[in-house]
Formats: structure tokens, sequence, C-alpha cells
């Protein structure tokens, strides 16, 4: 037997998809993952955050380059191999990373260039959960519109995974909340996350309400990652020279943008990327430091975190379009 090596052959789960489609097309698949290379660590993932962007990857609405495909974008675990030249990160080192495609698999080899020290007290499925979203919502309340003690702020989709940290940042930073959310459970559990009102998207008495709340003068500032139901209704909330910040579009890119209207109230509309905001690592490390920080000094709370099994991609997905998710959702491999 001298002279013969034996090569132990790892695999890991992984999802694919081999055409854009509806979730269906998602795939599990079992699949053999090389050893890290110059710069590049493997790690073992331990969740996998799921975000809206992601079915627009796997629906069409954004193009991808190749198939097959490995949807996700953000991930936590542990490096359990280190490639040439890697002096930041070691063989144990818990991290994360908030947006390098192929996310949605048991095992992968990235570069060190994107990755974050996951800090002590906080677990890789917390991580997972906050990464996207929250940096989202650190972005929004910070660097779009620095919110301050006394703002009036609405917040759509106050349920939902950046929905709830917005509302609990800004309630942090003295704000008060109004939301809309799709459902009456939904509406019970943002007022539960500190919202000072909140709203059936589809009440139809919901703007003569807010104009109560705001003594007819609108609020400071809409975020809304919803676009197509709730933005029309949006434009007549806002007070004059407050901001509309259209940051996603889980209904649908708005059909209609009224410029005109926009001008003559001095409303400021931002349809910002967070990779426009995370320019480079620094920039990374202070959003990252920011909103651990929001997580374990309480302003987050118990972070709400929807689990199901990796290889149950296709059904979260599903049921996060379907808007039947709440809080935060991650797969498990």
């Amino acid at each position: 037997m001298s002279g013969l090596v034996t090569e132990i052959i790892k695999k890991s789960g992984i999802i694919k998809i081999y055409k854009q489609g509806a979730p269906s097309v998602l795939g599990y698949e079992r699949e053999t993952f090389r050893e890290p290379g110059a710069g590049q660590v493997s790690i073992r993932q331990e969740a996998v955050g799921l975000n809206f962007v992601d079915t627009y990857y796997r629906d069409g609405t954004f193009p991808v380059r190749s198939f097959p495909y490995v949807p996700g974008v953000e991930a936590a675990g542990i490096i359990d191999a280190v490639g040439p030249w890697v002096t930041d990160f070691k063989v144990g080192d818990r991290v994360g990373y908030h947006f390098i495609p192929g996310a949605y698999a048991g095992q992968r080899v990235v570069s060190t260039q994107q990755l974050i020290h996951i800090p002590e007290g906080v677990t890789s499925e917390e991580a997972a959960a906050i990464m996207v979203k929250g940096f989202t919502a650190r972005m929004l309340v910070k660097a779009i519109h620095s919110v301050s003690k006394g703002d009036i702020i609405l917040v759509h989709a106050a349920a939902g995974g950046v929905g709830t940290l917005v509302t609990k940042w800004a309630k942090a930073l003295g704000a008060v909340v109004i939301g809309t959310v799709g459902s009456e459970e939904k509406r019970k559990i943002a007022l539960a996350n500190g919202a000072d009102h909140v709203f059936l998207a589809e009440c139809r008495d919901f703007v003569s309400r807010v104009a109560e709340i705001t003594n007819g003068e609108g609020v400071d500032v809409v975020y809304d990652g919803v676009g197509r139901d709730t933005f029309t209704h949006s434009i007549e909330l806002i007070k004059k020279g407050g901001k509309i910040v259209l940051y996603g579009s889980s209904s649908g890119q708005p059909e209609h943008i009224d410029h005109a209207a926009l001008r003559t109230r001095s409303i400021t509309m931002v349809t910002p990327t967070l990779s426009a905001y995370i320019p480079d690592y620094d920039t990374l490390n202070e959003y990252a430091t920011d909103t651990f920080d929001a997580l374990q000094t309480g302003i987050f709370g118990e972070v709400a975190i929807t689990r199901y099994p990796l290889s149950q991609a296709m059904q979260a997905q599903a049921d996060l379009e379907a808007r039947k998710t709440t809080g935060s959702v991650i797969l498990i491999p």
C-alpha cells in the first residue's frame, strides 16, 4: 500500500438553478468543494441569510451571468481552511459576509476582501439574520437620513426584516415611527417592536390618519421597501422638504413617479444601493461595528428569526414572496 494516497472527498449541500423562474427552479444537490487558493478561506457555513434580492436573481428580474447559478449573498460560519497569503484570518475564526454571491451552500471558498469577524456573544444565526438587513437599516437611519429626536418617519413593511430593524433603531434615536403592514398579525408584531402607530397597508383612512398624527404637516421621511403598492400614497404623506427612500420593491417597481410633484414640494427621492454606501473595507467594518453594537446593546432586542433547512430554500423563497414570513429568514445547511 506504500506510495498510495487516499484522497478524502468532501461534499456539501448546495442550492442551484439551471434556469430562472418560479421557486420550483431551486434545486438541492451535493457537491464536492475545493481547497482555498491564495487570499482565500474555506468556510463551514452555519447560517445563510435569505433576502428579497435573492428572488430577483431567481425569477429573472435581475440577470445572472451563467448557469448553473447559486443564489444568496449573505452567510456566517467558521473558517476551516486558510489559503496562502492570508494574514488577518485563521482556522477557527467566526466570520460573515454581506454580499458575496453564491451563499446558498453548506461549505464555500471565498476571498477575505469582504469578510468580517463576528464578535463574541453574537451567534452565526444572528449574524446571518442581520448583516444585510442591519447594514441596510444603518444606511437608512444614519447615512441617507440622519434620524434625530422628534422626527416622524413612515416605515412600510414594518414587520419585515429591514422594517423591524429600522423601527427599533429609529425609536432608539428618538423618532416617532408610523408603520404599515399586510395583516393584523403583523400589526401586533410591529407594535411590539416599538412602532407608535401601525396601519394595515390597505386601510382606507390611512392617509387621513397620518395627516392627523402629523398635524397636517406630513412625515419627515418615508422608508419604502415595498414599491408599487405603497409609493403613490407615500408621496402625499411627506412634508415639504422631506424625503422618500425607495430601497426595495417587493411588490414591483412603482408604475408612475410624478417628478413634478416631488419638485413642487421639494421632496428628495433616494433609490440607494447598499454597495454605494459601503465603498471600501474600512466603511464595511464601520457598518459591521455599528450594527453588531446595536444588537449587543439591546437596540434590536431579541432578533426575530425564521429558520428553514437549506434543502427547503424553495419553500422559504415562496413564503417570503407571499409575505408569510416575519423578521429575518435564514437557511440552515
